[in-house]
């Protein structure tokens, strides 16, 4: 028996989506003055610090088990490896796997984060 099954890969999807709005929010923090002044350091700090760049983290991981399931399946290592760099434990399928998706999409905003301001 053969089946044919839909694979939807939005994770790389919703971290652009994630610094988009993390963009957002930065041009309406700061001036494009106080922003060439900032590194990314200073921004990090700012925005967790009042939890915003977390609730945009937060927002952009997947809830529904069906697209939970397919970013496991496509990108497992790689979120595997998110989860261990944060240092959270041993089991990176904790939450159903949603940890690791924002350990993920939290590494790539960061990362983008210090290209764009450092």
């Amino acid at each position: 028996m053969e089946r044919n099954v839909k694979i939807d890969d939005t994770l790389n999807e919703r971290v652009n989506d994630a610094i988009e709005e993390l963009e957002e929010l930065i041009n309406e923090t700061w001036t494009e003055e106080e922003r060439e002044l900032l590194d990314s350091n200073e921004i990090i700090n700012k925005l967790d610090y009042d939890g915003r760049i977390h609730e945009i983290i937060d927002g952009s991981v997947p809830i529904y088990t069906k697209e939970i399931d397919d970013a496991w399946y496509l990108h497992k290592q790689a979120l595997i490896d998110a989860y261990e760099n944060q240092g959270l434990g041993n089991n990176p399928m904790e939450n159903n796997g949603m940890v690791a998706i924002y350990c993920y999409i939290m590494e790539n905003v960061y990362e983008w984060l210090i290209q764009e301001y450092d």
